[in-house]
C-alpha cells in the first residue's frame, strides 16, 4: 500500500462522484513490453486515439512492438488481490489485532475458443516475456489505459506471471480452448482511464 509517513495534514479529500466507471467486459488484449509510453504531447507525438500511432507500434520489430490477440471466447475477469495480513486474534499483534500489511496483485483470466495452432503458440510466446504492459480493449471499442498525464500521456497496465495454457478438449458438440492469466500489480486501477479511439480496436486492429 502507498502510504506515508509521516501521515498528511488532513485526510485526503474524496471527490463527489458524478460519473461511475465500469469497465464492462474485457474483448481483447494488447501486450507490450514495458518502458513505451503514447504521448501525444511529445517531441515525436503519438496519439492514443489515433488508428495509425496503433498500427506502427504493431509493424514495429524492437521493444516498441504490440501484438494483440484473438477476440475473448469467454469468462474474461478480473479478481481484485485480497489484503497481506499479520496476526489477528493471536499475541502476534497488539491486543490481537490483525495488521495491514499490503495488498496482493489481481488477477485476470479469460478463455479463447478454436485457435489454430500458430495462434496458439504466438500466444504462448508471452510466457517467456517478464516485463509486459497489457491494453484492455472493452465492449464498444473503448480502451482501458493507464494515464500518466491528464488528456496527453498514457500507458499499459503493469502485468507479470503471463501463462497461457495447452488445448482443452471437451468432446462432441464442444470448442476447444485456450486459457489464459496474468498478475496486475497491487494498486493498478489507481490511475485507470476509459478512452473512445477514433477506431475501433475490436475490428481495425
Amino acid at each position: 500500500m502507498d502510504c506515508n509517513c509521516p501521515a498528511p495534514s488532513s485526510l485526503v479529500e474524496i471527490i463527489a462522484e458524478a460519473c461511475g466507471v465500469d469497465l464492462k467486459q474485457i474483448q481483447r488484449l494488447g501486450f507490450q513490453r514495458s518502458g513505451t509510453i503514447f504521448d501525444s504531447g511529445a517531441v515525436t507525438p503519438s496519439d492514443i486515439l489515433e488508428l495509425s500511432a496503433w498500427q506502427a507500434l504493431m509493424t514495429a520489430t524492437d521493444d516498441t512492438k504490440i501484438v494483440v490477440t484473438p477476440l475473448i471466447g469467454a469468462d474474461p475477469t478480473i479478481e481484485a488481490g485480497e489484503a497481506i495480513t499479520t496476526g489477528g486474534g493471536d499475541n502476534s499483534t497488539l491486543n490481537g489485532v490483525e495488521e495491514v500489511e499490503g495488498v496482493n496483485p489481481s488477477s485476470f483470466s479469460c478463455m479463447f475458443k478454436s485457435l489454430s495452432s500458430t495462434v496458439e503458440k504466438a500466444l504462448k510466446a508471452l510466457n517467456c516475456e517478464r516485463n509486459l504492459v497489457v491494453y484492455l480493449f472493452l465492449q464498444g471499442g473503448k480502451i482501458a489505459v493507464t494515464e500518466i498525464t491528464a488528456g496527453s500521456a498514457y500507458e499499459g497496465f503493469r502485468v507479470q506471471s503471463v501463462f497461457v495454457s495447452d488445448r482443452n478438449n471437451a468432446g462432441f458438440g464442444t470448442k476447444d480452448t485456450i486459457s489464459m492469466s496474468f498478475e496486475l500489480e497491487a494498486g493498478w486501477s489507481d490511475n485507470l482511464v476509459i478512452l473512445s479511439p477514433n477506431f475501433n480496436p475490436l475490428t481495425d486492429l
